[in-house]
């Protein structure tokens, strides 16, 4: 038995309906698109024929297929077009797109949601799965749809989810920025610092500690930590020493010998900090020790 669904929006309408042509074609949903325009606004009957299903299926059964099948449409063409309106929205709200500061974060906000937002890789998936969801209630309610109306009072909650992502892009992009004004800062005070050793080795244990050799082999570690105790560097934290102490050496050559798998942002901090004069070495008696 045949029923219909009157959707409504004013700048959805080209979205929705190659959304539906496309569905009816790829899933044979036999759906009849009458488009009528109102000025700027367009109304949309959806008219759904008589289905194969129907001698298999209750009536209810059919209808509620049919609207699934409409939401999803629905769900896509808010994922693909007004959530990329919304979050530079946001963005502009909060200033953050008066230079190209906005256009990083607005990439990064849009790369989170569609490829997941922290561990949760299954984000998109989840949030067009609330929208089908709260569509659905809203059709089950009532057979006339208008999209802005629903995006504006209806879905809340997954409005909520958009924007957790924008303040996590946001949050993301200021912390790059003042580690990169960090990186800077010392990569400043090394250029400007007399060198203390010409060549520095760095060691590291399979725990963690770090040792420090001058270019004969000798350990030099306790002569530049000579404030701490080292029976308690755990306490203090390694990954800060060993930064502070090559700081404060300022070596011309800095080789790694490290086959500890901790400490990568550390080592990426070294690495930024004094650029060209760091090397790792591929192998050698004294990495034999680590």
């Amino acid at each position: 038995m045949e029923h219909s669904v009157q959707l409504g929006t004013q700048r959805y309408h080209d979205s929705i309906c190659k959304s539906l042509r496309e569905l009816s074609k790829r899933e044979r949903l036999p759906i009849q698109i009458i488009e009528q325009q109102h000025g700027k606004r367009w109304l949309i009957l959806c008219r759904f024929l008589a289905s194969s299903l129907a001698g298999t299926e209750n009536e209810e059964m059919v209808q509620k297929i049919q609207r699934y099948y409409l939401a999803n449409a629905l769900a896509e063409t808010i994922l693909l077009h007004w959530e990329k309106e919304h979050v530079r929205g946001i963005l502009k709200k909060n200033k953050y797109l008066i230079d190209d500061k906005g256009q990083e974060i607005l990439n990064k906000a849009l790369e989170y949601l569609n490829k997941g937002l922290g561990q949760d890789r299954a984000y998109r998936i989840n949030r067009k799965t609330k929208l089908v969801t709260q569509i659905l209630s809203c059709l089950n309610q009532s057979l006339i749809f208008d999209l802005e109306g629903f995006l504006s009072f209806r879905a809340q909650e997954y409005k909520h989810d958009v924007s957790k992502a924008v303040e996590f892009a946001i949050e993301e992009y200021i912390v790059e920025k003042e580690y990169l004004e960090f990186i800077q800062l010392l990569k400043h005070f090394v250029d400007t610092q007399t060198p203390q050793l010409e060549s520095l080795h760095v060691g590291m244990t399979s725990k963690g500690e770090f040792h420090l050799y001058n270019e004969d082999g000798e350990d030099i570690t306790r002569d530049y930590l000579e404030d701490y105790q080292l029976d308690n560097l755990h306490e203090l934290g390694y990954e800060d020493l060993l930064v502070s102490s090559l700081i404060a050496v300022a070596p011309r050559q800095i080789t790694l010998h490290i086959r500890y798998n901790g400490y990568k942002d550390t080592l990426q901090t070294i690495r930024q900090v004094f650029g060209d004069r760091v090397r790792d070495c591929s192998g050698c008696s004294l990495c034999k020790d680590f």
